[in-house]
Order: structure tokens, then C-alpha cells, then sequence
């Protein structure tokens, strides 16, 4: 899929709609038959096919509108009640030998999502001078007005042929497509000057800045799959073969407007509550901080970035089953990725002219208070389509003054062109000793990375390539027992692996020398996969039909993790064979350097361990309710995970992993009416680490957000129904330093309400 930040290989399963889906399968313990990549298990998406009913001609339609908790003010930007439409129809001949389908989704969602964001806590020191006591502070406090839109298209089709009982064929494309904006009126309050602390949460600060910007990023995405393959049974023999072609683009392009005052507003009163808001008073007689007109224009930068993809894969398999209790299976794979990223800002500066932003009335839209559920706070509407038109303007040519250094640089900073080619391999083996399942054997994937990008020296830009290859065996041992018919057990050593991110792996960097000393930013494509033993053991009772109980634990041993190192080069010949390594001979002068080159990049260097435990429970009461009750029941599932890292000798926490999440849902299922009423709940988790202040660590707070689902069936294939999104109007939020009061980010979105319908034949 393409990804936003052009390096990443996340798929994030919303690019695919509901209503295209067939079932989404979740494997935990890889097999050698699937795909290596992958430390945390896979997930499989089918989209729907035309034999998931036995019906010469089938189909259905979905539609629902909602209504936003959070109603946009009328002089902001956006803001529209969200809506869906998904239809399929699909049929196959009376012999049931070829089958067709066609399906499409579409959607269109608007929403706000005020925040408050407080940067940089700093710890202020006692003052006998001051008579300050002493205490935490941010040094910015920030609140924004976000309007976040999105418009997707889905479209599936499939062609299946099945002559026999031993043949099929199968064509299939998958098309999507949306449009996003992320539309940002930021009003910043810079709380760094002459602070006193009266209290340890309150006192007075001196004249300070007014920093505001305006933001409308628009992204375009596109997905274009094809897909073909087929399956052929020769008596114990059976063939399956498959080639792909993937196609995806993203054209992500910004206006970004900043404005910033002098300091001069102030002096204030302030306080800090129980939440880490910081709440600023204005003494009486100080400038007014809502005032256009005092609020200097600074710069204005405008992204255009677009990244193509273009993936090929194909793969073959053979499977021989000796008898009803053995089976062998062995295949290969090649998929190759190629992937480029381009990327530029123009920038335009002060030019001394004197423009503010109550220069033109065009530009603000009116002061307002800007409110959520934990504070209010000063903000003002911008328009930047009005600085857009004023910059384009000849008349106004003097206010501004284009940045040709910074342009430059951001021209070709980033860019990078990426070859990866993975070629695959394995065998594997499947035997039924009685009540005993064994599954063992070994996928060897070989990955290859040619790539390149620019190196910046001064006002040049030296194209440089570089390339790396590596081997990953990875060997898989499972083992499923039917105890009983009721109770199963489950073990597995497996292993798997996982990809640095593409821009880890370009050779995409900056340098700057001065007085002797360089540096130099650089990608690094020498770098390999983090590998995962992984040790995996559940049981699972069904004491009856609709009933399961399970426990599993899972411990993972993750070596060569990526990590960020900086080194230093300080003999002639040390920094001439950094530069030859890096593939930068000819681009860098050595003789430049005198003291010292100093390089940051990435390596593989850490390792983590990940151990937990996984508890669920599910059931229908059917079993002893009253015929009239028949129909309830609960899931619940829980997860306690311990994770570390070790980088450079240091334990840190897992990042990006929280140590406990759970579900609850209570549903209906009874008399035409399908009900649930659902949480879901993560606590919070290490997100960024600063290895030299760890102060400066973010961690994701916790987060839990209620829904609930009620549908019924007017008659035979037509239901109407009613559901509610985060109806606890849940906020995401962010703290600094591990410390849960200094907050740093506090954002809602409200809840949501749909009303709609689904039609089936």
C-alpha cells in the first residue's frame, strides 16, 4: 500500500472497505508455506468470491449516513456528516463452472477533532532571586482546530473457472482509490519567558510570543491489483500457481503558513491543573492576542511530494499426499518491489515588507475559543486559499522572499529509487500420529536492495547508489493434539523476520562541513532484517458448540533490531574508507575534512525480547436460558505482554507495544435483532526514546473507547440498523518523560452515530 511518510510497509487494513471483504484470517505461528515477513504473525484478506454462495445469481447493498457529535463552526474549514455505500452482485452458471463478480464501496467522511498539545516540559529550577518555588512547565502551549477528510473508492471483480472437481482458474483485480485532507489551524503560545512559579501549579510569566500557522495537506492514493492463478489436482498431486502485479501512487501536497509575533504579549498570570493544561491569563492592559494585526507574517512552505510503486510476484507450489495421515509440500516465490519518492518544498520568507496577518481581511475568518472536553483556549480562523491568492499576486511580489537554499535542499534531500527483489523457497511436511498433528520444515528467503538517492554538498547534488543482499533460513516446528473432542493443545518454534523500512535502506542524505568537522546523514542499505525466534504454546476447550475457552503464552527473541547510531571517523584514513564504504568517493572531498567526520544512520545492533500471555473467553447462554432469552452472550479477550530492548548496553522498554489490552462484548443474536455493546482498551506505551535524556521520552497514553451495534430484519433479507462509535467520546493523548502529568497531547474526535440499511438476494 502506499504509505503517507514514503517509507514505511505498513498496510493499514482501512484502505480496503467492509463491504469487499470476504473474511479476514489472522495467523499467529507462520507455516514455511507463508510469506517470512512478519514477527508478529499475518494477516490474510480475501475479498469476496462468487461461489461463497451456491446461487446461479446473488447479491447485496448497504447504506448509512451519520451524524458527528463534533458539529464544525460555519466560519472553519470543512465538516460534513460521514457517509457509506457498498453494493455487490455476483453469479455463476447453472453448472456451477464459471462464476463472476463485481463489488464496489464507497465512503465520505469529514470530521473535527480539537486538541490541545503542550511541548517540551521543562523542569524550572527554585529561584530565591524571583521568589519562584520552583516546578514542570512546557515551554509551548498549543491548540488546534483539525478538520480530517476522506473520500474512498473500492472496486473488486473476480472471474473464476471450474471445469471439474480437480481444475480451477481464477482472475481477479482490485481497485481503490481516495482523497484525504488534513486541514490544521494551529494557535501557539510560547510560555518560555520570565516564568515564575508562585506555586508548583501556578504563578506569572513575562511577554511572550504568539506563534499560529495554517496547514491543508491533500493526499491522493491509489491501489491497482491484478491477480491470476490456478489450481490443478493430479491425483495425489496437487499444483498451485499464482502471479500478481501491484501498482500504487500517492501525491501528497501541502500549504503550510506560519505567522509569529515579537514578544510582546504579556505580562500573564497562569495555572496548571490536574490534567497538564496549562491555562494563560493576560494581566489587564496587555496587547490583545487575538489581533491579526500584531502577528507577523514568517514563512510559507509548499510541499509536493509523489511516490510510485510498482510489484511483481509470482509463486508456485506443489503439494503430494502419501497417504490420509502424511502430506509434503514444497514451492517457490519471487516478488520484486520498485519504489520511488520524490519530494520538494518551496519556501517563501519575510521579506521586511511588513506584511501581518490582519494585513489583508481576506486572511482570518474571526477569533474564537476553540473548546474540548478539558480546556478552552484563544485561537483565530485562517484562510489559506486567501495567502494563497495573495502570494500568487505580482502586486505583493515585495512582501516576499523565495528561499533558493532551503528549496534546493528539500528538492532532492529525501528522493530515493529502491529495488527490492526477494527470491523464496521451502519444503515442509504434515503427519497425523493419531490424535497428534505435526507440521515441520524450513523457508530460506534471499533479499537483494539496490538503491539510490542524493547526497547534498554545498549547492550540488551528487547522485549516489548502493545496494545490499542477505540470506534468512527460517526453520518451523508445530504441533496441534486433539486431547479430547473438546480440548486441543497447541506448541510451535518458528521463526520469521522483518524489513527495515525502504527510507532505512536508501542512500537518501544531507552533509555540512565546517571548520574541519562534517556530517553526514545517510540511509544504509547494508541493512538486514531483525529475525524472531518465536516460542508459542495455547489450549482450547469447547465444552460445548457455542462456547470457547483459550490461553495462550508467546515469548519472542528479536536479534538484529534496528536501531539509530551515530559514529565518528577522526584519522584521513578512516574517513577516506567511510566515504569508499558509503559508496561517496568522488562526491566528498576528503581533504575538506581535518577533524572529524561524524555519521548517523541506522544498524542492526539491538535486541528485544517480547513475552506474554493471551486469555479469551466466549459463549451463548442458549445452553440454559429460557427459550424467550435464547440468544445472549459475551466475548472478552486479554493480553499482558513484557517486552524489552537493549541498545549500547541500555534496557529500555518495548516501543510501540503496550503491556495490557483487552475486549468485552455483550451481544443479541435472536428474533431478527443483532445487538453488541463493546470496549476495547490499550494502556499506554513507549512511543519515541531519546538515549541521551531519557526525559524526553513520549509514551501513547491509555485509551479505551466504547461502541455499540443494533440491527433488525424488517423481512426476509432487508435489516435497518443503528450503531455508535467512541460514544465515550475517548481522547488520544501523549505524555513526556514517563511522567502521565505532563501531558503533551490531548485530542477528541467525538463520537458517531449511523443510521442505515442492507438488502440482500
Amino acid at each position: 500500500s502506499p504509505e503517507t511518510e514514503g517509507g514505511g510497509r505498513n498496510a493499514p487494513l482501512d484502505i480496503i472497505a467492509g463491504g469487499v471483504l470476504g473474511s479476514v484470517q489472522v495467523i499467529k505461528a507462520l507455516t514455511p508455506d507463508l510469506d517470512g515477513q512478519g514477527i508478529g504473525g499475518t494477516v490474510n484478506v480475501d475479498t469476496k468470491s462468487p461461489f461463497d454462495k451456491d446461487e446461479t445469481l446473488w447479491g447485496y447493498a448497504t447504506g448509512r449516513y451519520g451524524f458527528e457529535e463534533i458539529e464544525p463552526d460555519d466560519r472553519a474549514y470543512g465538516g460534513e456528516n460521514p457517509y457509506a455505500l457498498d453494493g455487490t452482485i455476483a453469479g455463476q452458471n447453472k453448472a456451477g463452472t464459471f462464476g463472476w463478480l463485481l463489488a464496489g464501496s464507497w465512503t465520505d467522511r469529514e470530521y473535527i477533532a480539537p486538541g490541545y498539545y503542550a511541548d517540551d516540559w521543562a523542569v524550572n529550577a527554585p529561584d530565591a532571586g524571583t521568589g519562584s518555588v520552583g516546578g514542570a512547565a512546557p515551554v509551548n502551549v498549543k491548540n488546534n482546530y483539525y478538520v480530517i477528510g476522506r473520500e474512498r473508492l473500492n472496486l473488486n471483480a473476480a472471474l473464476e473457472l471450474r471445469p471439474d472437481d480437480n481444475t480451477k482458474y481464477f482472475a481477479r483485480a482490485f481497485y481503490a482509490t481516495w482523497d484525504e485532507f488534513q486541514h490544521r489551524n494551529r494557535y501557539e503560545q510560547n510560555f518560555d519567558t520570565d516564568v515564575v512559579f508562585e506555586t508548583p501549579t501556578s504563578g506569572t510569566s513575562g511577554a511572550n510570543r504568539i506563534a499560529i500557522n495554517i496547514r491543508n495537506e491533500e493526499t491522493t492514493k491509489e491501489i491497482f491489483s491484478l491477480a491470476a492463478g490456478g489450481e490443478n489436482v493430479f491425483e495425489a498431486l496437487t499444483f498451485n500457481y499464482e502471479v500478481q502485479m501491484n501498482q500504487n501512487k500517492i501525491d501528497e501536497d501541502y500549504s503550510f503558513w506560519e505567522w509569529r509575533s515579537g514578544k510582546n504579549f504579556g505580562p500573564n498570570t497562569w495555572t496548571l491543573n490536574g490534567d497538564g493544561i496549562v491555562v494563560i491569563t493576560p494581566d489587564v492592559g496587555t496587547p490583545d492576542r487575538q489581533d491579526p494585526s500584531l502577528i507577523d507574517f514568517r514563512r510559507a512552505r509548499f510541499q509536493d511530494s509523489h511516490m510510485d510503486e510498482d510489484a511483481f510476484s509470482g509463486q508456485f507450489d506443489v503439494r503430494w499426499d502419501r497417504d490420509s495421515d502424511t502430506w509434503f509440500k514444497a514451492g517457490v516465490k519471487a516478488r520484486q518491489v520498485e519504489r520511488s519518492w520524490d519530494y520538494s518544498v518551496d519556501r517563501y520568507d519575510d521579506a521586511g515588507a511588513g506584511l501581518t496577518l490582519g494585513t489583508s481581511s481576506a486572511f482570518t475568518n474571526g477569533a474564537f475559543t476553540n473548546c474540548n472536553e478539558i480546556m478552552c483556549a484563544p485561537n483565530i480562523f485562517m484562510d489559506y486559499e486567501a495567502m494563497n491568492a495573495f502570494l500568487a499576486d505580482p502586486a505583493n511580489a515585495a512582501y516576499f522572499s523565495f528561499n533558493n537554499d532551503d528549496t534546493f535542499i528539500s528538492e532532492f534531500a529525501s528522493d530515493y529509487d529502491i529495488t527490492e527483489t526477494v527470491l523464496a523457497g521451502y519444503v515442509m511436511g504434515v503427519r497425523q500420529v493419531g490424535p497428534v498433528q505435526l507440521i515441520a520444515g524450513v523457508r530460506v528467503e534471499a533479499t537483494d536492495v539496490d538503491s539510490s538517492g542524493y547526497l547534498l554538498d554545498g549547492d550540488a547534488a551528487a547522485r549516489v547508489s548502493d545496494g545490499g543482499d542477505y540470506v534468512t533460513i527460517l526453520p518451523d516446528v508445530l504441533a496441534n493434539w486433539d486431547v479430547t473432542d473438546s480440548l486441543k493443545l497447541r506448541g510451535s518454534v518458528t521463526r520469521a523476520l522483518g524489513r527495515p523500512d525502504y527510507d532505512a535502506i536508501a542512500p537518501r542524505s544531507s552533509y555540512s562541513e565546517e571548520a574541519g568537522v562534517a556530517n553526514l546523514s545517510i540511509g544504509n542499505p547494508d541493512l538486514e532484517a531483525r529475525v524472531s525466534w518465536n516460542y508459542d504454546a495455547s489450549v482450547e476447550w469447547y465444552p460445548n458448540e457455542l462456547t470457547l475457552l483459550s490461553a495462550a503464552i508467546f515469548y519472542k527473541d528479536i536479534s538484529d533490531d534496528l536501531v539509530g547510531l551515530s559514529e565518528q571517523f577522526t584519522t584521513q584514513a578512516d574517513i577516506v574508507a567511510e566515504l569508499e564504504r558509503r559508496g561517496l568517493t568522488g562526491a566528498v572531498d576528503p581533504a575538506d575534512i581535518t577533524q572529524s567526520l561524524n555519521v548517523s544512520t541506522t544498524v542492526n545492533a539491538g535486541t528485544s525480547t517480547l513475552k506474554g500471555i493471551e486469555l479469551i473467553a466466549q459463549t451463548q447462554f442458549d445452553n440454559f436460558l429460557p427459550e424467550a432469552l435464547a440468544g445472549f452472550g459475551v466475548s472478552a479477550s486479554t493480553t499482558f505482554l513484557d517486552g524489552e530492548t537493549k541498545v549500547n548496553g541500555e534496557t529500555l522498554p518495548l516501543v510501540n507495544q503496550a503491556e495490557q489490552t483487552y475486549a468485552f462484548s455483550a451481544f443479541y443474536q435472536n428474533h431478527g435483532f443483532d445487538a453488541s455493546v463493546s470496549y476495547a482498551y490499550n494502556d499506554s506505551f513507549l512511543t519515541d526514546v531519546d538515549l541521551n535524556n531519557p526525559d524526553n521520552d513520549l509514551d501513547q497514553g491509555e485509551f479505551g473507547r466504547w461502541d455499540a451495534r443494533l440491527s433488525y430484519e424488517l423481512r426476509d433479507n432487508l435489516k435497518v440498523f443503528i450503531e455508535g462509535v467512541n460514544l465515550n467520546n475517548e481522547p488520544t493523548t501523549e505524555f513526556q518523560g514517563r511522567d502521565e502529568t505532563r501531558i503533551t497531547e490531548y485530542e477528541y474526535v467525538g463520537s458517531t452515530v449511523y443510521l442505515g440499511f442492507s438488502y440482500g438476494f
